[in-house]
């Protein structure tokens, strides 16, 4: 569909508009528009270098008017808010807006900037390699007090924090110079540290100086701990402009204003507005004019000229970003309270004042790791050499960063944005979490080991293919000034990615992998049952070893080894996987990391249960999801037995929309809850993409709907996926068989592709639980389509989506979501198939509406209902060809109900225990609740 590609590009070029104008996200709509007309406005090279428009009317259009403005410029139109005031003084004729639009009639358009909510862009955190070895305990001692891991008293010495507010809103930093312990004399900095202390944490005081005028005060180690983890949670990279956010109120006569200013460090005071103007007029005056004080201000302040900046606006915007500029290079940012600089110049100054090298000698580490990995090629001191000709000149900046224990981090990263955008594709893929549980549960299947490992400094392990080179700074010490070529795969550049992946790729076949063709980012290989990797001749010799009852296709002896891949971690199954392990490290020279039994990937625990069953379940993730709300809220979710109420309707709730705040704790809590339906919670599918279905808007009502849901998450913590991979007992299913040669779908058949690898392994049957709830959206009338598919006794996949059309029947949407089931189950198979899985001939699709299995199943029945011709078809063709089965099965006993409706506890128990929460032989689950773990 050559609409859906242009779509794509049409989001992309807008995402690059809002991104380049720095416009809002609420003007999507408007950049979306700016897009489509300059596109069709384009000559293109299919329409024999004619514009759309041009192909479409026959009339060459003018294109002049694309070079007036640009989308989101601050321009002037006539004053329409005051039109025809004449009063003393008059207001000024033209008021300044923002253009977002070509007019295809008579002028432009444009949006009032009063209109348009304020956004703050953020940029996102970097994450290095370091970030998944780095663990953050916390640890409790007898008493209840908490104590910070890794911190002793005397290293909080010399670093910085931030109060609590004042009553009058203002916040001050902190910074500790000592400390002391109960019926001792204090110790200050300089003085020697004779005996150490008793390990009682309520019995030590720091000492702290408060503010610029120095005043001392004494913390308690309960209250410094808060304050570090505070610090902990909020003094990321992702740093705010200063900005004013109040002023005094109820002045008096005689009275000076006052402004409250928010500094980068984090700390609020109030400034007199003549002490502030000398250094901001332009950002001063901005805010005068938005709260309406100019002339109040200039009355008490005579010498202030708020009016004269207010009017020349262009001149003011352009002042205000420039000081906004200044105020982000000159402002100290703090990480854990320690000061973090943002380039060379500034690590050197604050080693000097902290008497100490540590910031340059995180520099030099990474610097040295640059030339272990030969990443750049030196031509000499640029006075000397030359660079190679076609080569671009970028720029390096190094990132800093300061870890929870104190540690300096360095990162070198090159300007990519500064290359030229390249002609290829840069593209590089990942295994997905479908693909990885099924490299895990065939492993399983197999009497395969499990294991992860993940590649250090991965990208440098590349070459570039880029043509770029940069001018070295002084973080380079005796090279400075020197011509550095870059030839490794540098983080920031566009191709660094995939220049890993094939990397990679050529490491894994050389071993004697191949990819799987269905999930390029699974790796293969073919194994004797003595676990040696099979030749080619052995491969040609071989023959077909045994059958398994319903497998047609002959299986051979052996069975195949898999690695995954997502970027640098890896997971391997394996009978052998240090001998995979030894390859990576000594034959690649691969530096690998937590290199063991799998245990943590993704963001999921794994370990085994007391019965050796493999399980997985995402614990430490609904962990940090529980401390992220005490965070946000001030408590702990109030612990619930079902995430939503049985049979709510959120889309009918009417009570007030949240602000723009709440909107977006509202939207980060619902992001959480995503990843964890993704990592396995599948009891929770059906309430996370109802509320999700409000995160551009949301309600006070829905916010609630979110904590109650999380309180089940906190309560339920257990659930738990088990690798179960013994063949399902389906001696309980009606299965039902039909003559279909004497209808139309006579003679059909599953086409096979030719290049299926050799099956070998145990067999695995395809099992599919699918429903439908019609009505599940009040408002638009879409049902929702569920479906839950398992391999043996495992789920290994799991759908929710609301269905595109609207039924008005519970046959139709159960038509609609049997087709769907079985869209999937063949995608499932032929992915198993490529990774050369012996699969039972007919996969098994179970519903609980029994009129529409007895149409899909019996080739007598006849249609009714026209509009679900296409579905109805699809179904029974896939029936007649008797590779699939569609059984019968009450609703109460339907798992995929749990994925369908708004379940009460009560009634999805019995269901929802042998699927999450029962360790062993589920024959033996009771139908009650149980607290069993």
């Amino acid at each position: 569909n050559f609409a859906e590609r242009m779509i794509q590009e049409l989001k992309k070029f807008s995402n690059w508009i809002l991104n380049w104008s720095d416009a809002p996200p609420e003007a999507w709509y408007s950049a979306f528009e700016y897009v489509t007309f300059i596109m069709n406005r384009t000559a293109k090279e299919r329409l024999n270098w004619r514009t759309p428009v041009e192909a479409l009317n026959g009339q060459t259009p003018d294109i002049s008017m694309l070079l007036h403005f640009t989308f989101w410029e601050p321009v002037f139109i006539a004053n329409y808010r005051d039109k025809g005031k004449k009063n003393f003084p008059s207001t000024s004729d033209e008021i300044i807006v923002r253009f977002i639009g070509f007019a295809e009639d008579v002028g432009h358009s444009y949006t009032d900037v009063l209109n348009i909510l304020p956004y703050d862009p953020k940029p996102k955190d970097d994450v290095d390699d370091e970030g998944i070895e780095e663990i953050v305990q916390t640890r409790v001692n007898e008493n209840g007090l908490r104590k910070t891991a890794m911190f002793e008293p005397h290293e909080l010495v010399g670093r910085s924090f931030l109060m609590p507010h004042n009553p009058d809103g203002t916040r001050e930093r902190a910074t500790v110079i000592g400390y002391e312990q109960e019926e001792s004399p204090a110790i200050d900095v300089m003085e020697q540290f004779q005996k150490d202390l008793e390990r009682r944490p309520e019995r030590i005081k720091f000492k702290a100086k408060v503010g610029v005028e120095g005043l001392e005060r004494y913390v308690e180690w309960n209250d410094m701990c808060e304050f570090v983890e505070e610090q902990i949670q909020h003094e990321d990279q992702t740093w705010n402009f200063r900005k004013i956010i109040g002023h005094r109120r109820d002045l008096g006569p005689r009275d000076k204003p006052e402004i409250q200013i928010e500094w980068e460090s984090g700390e609020i005071t109030f400034e007199p507005i003549t002490e502030f103007y000398k250094d901001e007029p332009w950002l001063l005056a901005e805010y005068a004019q938005e709260k309406g004080l100019i002339d109040d201000w200039e009355r008490r302040c005579p010498r202030l000229k708020l009016s004269r900046h207010a009017r020349n606006a262009k001149k003011m915007m352009r002042v205000i970003n420039q000081a906004k500029r200044q105020s982000y290079q000159n402002t100290p940012i703090y990480m854990f309270g320690v000061k973090v600089p943002r380039n060379h110049e500034q690590a050197v100054k604050f080693d000097e004042e902290n008497g100490n090298r540590l910031w340059q000698e995180a520099e030099a580490k990474e610097i040295g790791q640059m030339f272990e990995y030969n990443v750049f090629e030196d031509r000499g001191h640029r006075n000397t050499g030359q660079p190679p000709e076609g080569y671009k000149q970028i720029r390096l900046h190094l990132v800093y960063a300061c870890k929870h224990d104190g540690r300096r981090k360095a990162r070198i990263v090159a300007g990519g944005h500064l290359t030229d955008p390249p002609l290829e594709s840069v593209y590089s893929g990942v295994v997905s979490l479908r693909g990885l549980r099924m490299v895990i549960f065939l492993s399983e299947l197999n009497k395969l080991k499990v294991y992860q490992t993940d590649i250090g400094n991965a990208f440098l392990e590349a070459r570039t293919t880029e043509k770029v080179y940069v001018i070295a700074g002084g973080e380079f010490g005796s090279y400075k000034d020197h011509i550095f070529v870059i030839v490794g795969s540098l983080y920031g550049l566009k191709t660094s990615s995939k220049r890993f992946h094939e990397v990679l790729n050529d490491v894994l076949r050389e071993m004697g992998f191949f990819p799987c063709v269905a999930e390029p980012d699974i790796w293969m290989r073919a194994m004797n049952a003595d676990s040696t990797v099979m030749s080619m001749e052995d491969l040609k010799k071989e023959q077909p070893a045994y059958t398994y009852e319903g497998v047609s296709r002959p299986i051979f002896d052996g069975y195949y080894e898999y690695v995954a891949s997502y970027v640098d971690d890896l997971t391997i199954g394996s009978r052998d996987p240090d001998s995979i392990l030894d390859y990576l490290q000594v034959r690649a020279k691969f530096k690998l990391k937590g290199s063991c039994e799998i245990n943590y990937l993704l963001g999921c625990d794994y370990w085994r249960d007391d019965d050796g069953v493999l399980c997985s379940a995402p614990k430490q993730y609904l962990e940090k999801m529980e401390v992220e709300y005490e965070r946000l809220f001030g408590e702990k979710p109030r612990k619930s037995r079902a995430p939503m109420d049985p049979n709510a309707h959120p889309e009918l709730d009417q009570s007030d929309f949240l602000d723009d705040e709440q909107t977006k704790i509202y939207q980060s809590l619902i992001g959480s809850a995503q990843w964890a339906v993704s990592l396995g919670r599948i009891d929770v599918c059906v309430h996370v993409m109802t509320l999700g279905s409000f995160r551009a808007k949301p309600r006070k009502g829905h916010m609630d709907a979110i904590k109650k849901f999380y309180g089940y998450l906190c309560r339920m913590k257990e659930a738990t996926i088990r690798y179960r991979t013994d063949m399902p007992d389906l001696s309980d299913l009606d299965m039902q068989e039909y003559d279909w040669s004497r209808t139309v779908y006579a003679g059909s058949t599953e086409q096979y592709p030719e290049n299926l690898p050799i099956a070998r392994g145990n067999p695995v049957q395809q099992l599919s639980y699918v429903d439908a709830n019609l009505y599940h959206d009040m408002l638009s009338g879409k049902a929702v389509t569920a479906i839950l598919h398992m391999l043996n006794q495992t789920p290994i996949d799991w759908y929710l989506k609301k269905q595109n059309t609207v039924e008005t029947a519970t046959f139709g949407s159960e038509n609609v979501a049997a087709r769907t089931a079985i869209e999937q189950m063949k995608d499932l198979k032929f992915t198993l198939l490529y990774l050369g899985v012996p699969i039972v001939d007919r996969s098994i699709m179970v519903g609980d509406n029994k009129t529409v299995v007895d149409c899909a199943t019996q080739p007598h029945y006849k249609l009714v209902k026209r509009h679900l011709m296409l579905s109805y078809h699809y179904v029974r063709e896939a029936m007649a060809t008797g590779n699939y089965g569609y059984v019968w099965l009450n609703g109460k006993d339907n798992p995929a109900d749990i994925l369908s409706k708004h379940w009460a506890y009560g009634t999805v128990w019995k269901l929802l225990q042998p699927l999450l929460f029962w360790q062993g032989d589920t024959n033996n689950c009771p139908k009650k609740w149980t607290d069993q773990k």
